[in-house]
């Protein structure tokens, strides 16, 4: 388990309870993230796209398509709890036509729009303080990435983000 703050800066930090804590892993992978108790969804936008990263397809790079998740984020908004967040998770769908693609390349790129890293800072942003929900997307802030996908008869991805404000 870990306890967070807000620093100085307003920055979410944590600290482990106690060094001896084990996470449980079998609730962790069965987290319900529609548990309105426990998550507070602050993200939830569908888009006629989908890619995935480290695509190589001329005029789209990472840094492009990390801010185009941003933009749509934007449009209805991002929700921030009022409890901080101990942690952060993603739940991602899509469909791909008529290409399909890894699955797993897919999270990256959202996981990445949301981080405050120093490399994601580097994209220069106007969007970055706005759509940045944790310092960077090390399990110490981001524990629970769900994707699916299917092929289908267009492009489309739907990207939601949950706080776990209790444990």
């Amino acid at each position: 388990m870990l306890t967070g703050w807000r620093d100085e800066k307003g920055e979410t930090r944590f600290t482990p309870a106690s060094k001896n804590d084990e996470v449980n892993l079998d609730e962790l992978t069965r987290a319900n993230l529609d548990d309105a108790s426990r998550f507070a969804k602050v993200v939830d936008v569908t888009v006629d796209w989908v890619w995935s990263y480290a695509d190589m397809t001329p005029g789209k790079t990472d840094r492009e398509k990390r801010e185009k998740y941003r933009q749509a984020a934007m449009k209805p908004g991002i929700t921030r709890p009022a409890t901080p967040a101990l942690w952060w998770a993603f739940r991602i769908t899509f469909e791909k036509s008529p290409r399909l693609l890894d699955a797993d390349n897919v999270a990256k790129l959202i996981v990445d729009a949301f981080s405050g890293s120093k490399r994601i800072q580097a994209d220069n942003s106007p969007l970055f303080e706005k759509t940045k929900l944790y310092d960077d997307d090390t399990v110490q802030f981001v524990r629970v990435v769900q994707v699916a996908g299917a092929p289908g008869p267009k492009d489309r991805s739907r990207v939601e983000v949950f706080a776990c404000i209790a444990e």
